[in-house]
């Protein structure tokens, strides 16, 4: 069902009791579920196994001894162009590719270390040409911290990511508008793009609202103070891509901690760092028709969470309310069919 913005039913609210404006001259229509479709491509094994295996066929379950369960997945591209050191053990008759031999939390990430700036140096991998110089996190399905891996090495091997998301608002005489930034062109990936206010990864030994709130200093000149006081947690977004950030076939399974905070009519949001070109105060009518248009990049389903949360989508205008809240809370079992 095809939603019209301009048509909402009872205006929702903030935790402080003052609505959501219904925005006037809204003639976009918006789809949430046509935007989680584009964004959560990764087939659901229930809904057809047979088809599901045939999918995995591309894809090697990325195993560490000692775990049952796979790690990640990575695409059988990856595995045909990475130079795998001895530390690993490839089967691929069974598409397992092992990170053996390693015991401890830091010969494993020694290891991982070694097997990416290998990549690095050999420039062969589009994924692998940028350091990333940030440690992510590798986590089990029962939680547990298996190693660290630098950040270029996430799209190679499809591990679970977490990452922290803000949408800022302010409210004008004529409703509700938010601060939303365009990428700067020489920021990868997705330069050019529009993005939430504040958008990051979450490495290793960070937690999601310390990493926010530096991060909104850094990127949007938002005061630390201001940001403690102010921000709102709203819980988590989760989905599982088909493909690497540069567009090619690889997997990708999504966490995001997502804040919102409203602020002050005279408070400019800024570029700080150089990441971002320029922010823009956007009503609703422009978001919603710039993420049908598919001007934001893929977080853009931090949005449609948004639209859901304060009663904008909602049972009486969307058919499918039920279908896109299941799918903006992805479970990540990874395991082998």
């Amino acid at each position: 069902m095809r939603v019209s913005l301009n048509s909402l039913g009872a205006e929702p609210s903030f935790s402080n009791g003052v609505p959501i404006e219904s925005q006037a001259n809204m003639n976009d229509d918006f789809n949430g579920l046509d935007l989680i479709n584009q964004i959560d491509t990764w087939p659901y094994y229930q809904q057809d196994p047979q088809k599901y295996r045939h999918f995995m066929e591309d894809y090697y379950y990325f195993m560490v001894d000692g775990y049952e369960k796979p790690l990640g997945y990575t695409h059988s591209s990856f595995v045909r162009a990475i130079r795998w050191p001895d530390t690993w053990k490839l089967e691929h008759d069974q598409r397992l590719l092992t990170l053996s031999g390693n015991t401890t939390f830091e010969e494993r990430t020694n290891a991982m270390q070694a097997t990416l700036r290998r990549g690095y140096q050999d420039g062969k991998v589009e994924c692998l040409r940028k350091w990333g110089s940030e440690m992510i996190p590798v986590i089990s399905g029962n939680g547990d911290h298996v190693l660290d891996m630098d950040l270029c090495g996430v799209d190679i091997f499809g591990i679970i990511a977490f990452g922290v998301h803000l949408t800022a608002y302010v409210r004008a005489s004529e409703g509700v508008k938010y601060w939303v930034p365009r990428r700067s062109q020489t920021k990868t990936p997705f330069p050019g793009m529009l993005d939430n206010t504040i958008a990051s990864n979450l490495a290793s030994g960070q937690t999601p609202l310390d990493k926010l709130v530096r991060r909104a200093a850094e990127e949007a000149s938002i005061p630390e103070e201001f940001t403690r006081k102010n921000i709102r947690a709203c819980g988590t977004v989760s989905y599982q891509m088909t493909r690497t950030n540069d567009g090619r076939p690889g997997c990708q399974h999504h966490v995001q901690y997502v804040y919102e905070m409203e602020l002050q009519p005279d408070m400019v949001v800024a570029p700080a760092n150089g990441e971002v070109e320029r922010f823009r105060l956007m009503n609703l009518q422009e978001v919603g028709k710039a993420l049908m248009q598919g001007e934001f990049n893929f977080r853009a389903m931090t949005w449609v969470a948004h639209f859901v949360r304060h009663g904008l989508i909602n049972a009486e205008n969307e058919s499918q309310i039920v279908e896109i809240c299941a799918r903006l809370h992805r479970k990540h079992d990874l395991f082998r069919p």
